[in-house]
């Protein structure tokens, strides 16, 4: 049993409910146009200015959060048994008039759309899914998260011609013997990347996922050389959420420092100046719940996939939309979303707001607690150089 936080101070509860939250479809439409030039905006102006300051503080206190992407568990059947994994397995689907309930509210707004399981690939009506979200609500990115063992050729074509936009393909290491040990299934690997040059060759854009953690944290460089050269794509990386209290698999913060460090402003600089936009905008580097939200299989909606304790609603009773709008009337994700005590002095809290907390409960027993990946608290003035460096997190 979760242990009850105490009532925070008011001071501490940073992201909250404003006054467009009333008219979260609305403001979700509008926000999404103009992100662009917002996020430009934000980049241009100094850091530590006042006009910086003001911007921010005025878009958050009146627009807040808006509904950027929904992640959508689609079922929770999958052939692998990573060791990672925060899924329970089994043989439960979301109904399809379910989804396109959630598409329908979604329709012509902006949302972005992303598929998860269980591995989605083992639902035989994936592809009308996708051509639903694509030519119905005019979803304008459905992204894909798969293990891609059952992206043969047919079934490749069939997504690609549904209109899927890109596939983010789980891969463990570039080395057969250690992806294959940690998933559990002899020849995964080679079905892996048959089946990213399956999806390649339709024309869907690959991105290879991986979750960084000490099972492959010493081969993150090799990882990124073998997925660019020898795969011809891209290689994504993100932090590992832990399953356990003592889970062996959590790197140690200063070797997940120097690694975050490398992924986002050696080798993908423009992600960390969006990244940095991001967060000095929004207040948080977490969008879980904010400008992120999933829709679990059972269609109860929830902050982040990783977070399975604080429903929000359920898309078979309540419109996404209301969902949004009243989700700070829930407490736990008030709690969620407040500033942590340990951060209460750290000069860059305006901007992380405690980091990722998806993995809170199961390390401390509550979600008010700071990124167990932070070095801070710091003192240093905020600096934009410096950011993604103080920043606990990614995304």
């Amino acid at each position: 049993m979760l242990e009850k936080a105490p009532q925070e101070p008011k001071e501490l509860i940073r992201l909250r409910r404003t006054p467009l939250d009333r008219f979260p479809q609305l403001k979700t439409r509008l926000a999404l146009r103009w992100q662009s030039p917002i996020l430009e905006i934000t980049n241009c102006l100094p850091i530590n200015s006042l006009r910086s300051r003001a911007f921010r503080q005025t878009l958050r206190h009146l627009v807040g959060g808006v509904l950027w992407s929904v992640k959508l568990e689609v079922n929770t059947a999958c052939g692998l048994s990573c060791r990672m994994c925060y899924r329970e397995k089994g043989s439960d689907l979301l109904p399809v008039a379910e989804i396109k309930r959630l598409l329908n509210d979604i329709a012509g707004v902006g949302t972005r759309l992303e598929i998860l399981g269980g591995e989605p690939l083992l639902r035989e009506d994936l592809a009308e899914i996708i051509r639903y979200a694509k030519q119905v609500a005019n979803v304008p990115q459905v992204v894909l998260y798969t293990n891609a063992l059952g992206a043969d050729k047919k079934r490749a074509e069939e997504l690609n011609g549904a209109g899927l936009d890109a596939a983010l393909v789980t891969l463990i290491s570039c080395k057969e013997s250690e992806h294959d040990a940690f998933v559990g299934v002899a020849g995964a690997w080679q079905q892996t990347l048959d089946g990213i040059e399956h999806l390649k060759e339709t024309g869907i854009e690959v991105y290879t996922f991986t979750a960084i953690h000490n099972a492959n944290i010493h081969r993150v460089k090799e990882i990124h050389a073998f997925v660019k050269e020898t795969l011809g794509t891209h290689a994504i990386f993100y932090q590992y959420i832990p399953q356990a209290k003592d889970d062996l698999l959590v790197p140690d913060k200063e070797r997940w420092a120097d690694v975050k460090r490398w992924i986002l402003c050696e080798m993908n600089p423009d992600h960390a100046r969006f990244v940095r936009s991001f967060c000095t905008l929004a207040g948080t580097a977490c969008p879980g719940g904010y400008f992120v939200s999933t829709v679990k299989v059972n269609g109860t909606v929830t902050p982040c996939p990783f977070i399975s304790d604080i429903p929000l609603g359920n898309i078979k009773e309540q419109s996404i939309w209301q969902i949004m709008r009243d989700r700070f009337a829930v407490e736990r994700f008030v709690e969620l979303q407040s500033l942590p005590s340990d951060c209460r002095s750290c000069t860059h809290a305006d901007i992380c707001n405690g980091g990722c907390k998806a993995g809170n409960t199961t390390l401390f027993g509550r979600y008010d607690c700071k990124d167990p990946r932070c070095l801070g608290p710091w003192k240093e003035p905020l600096q934009e150089e410096a950011v993604c460096d103080r920043l606990p997190c990614f995304f």
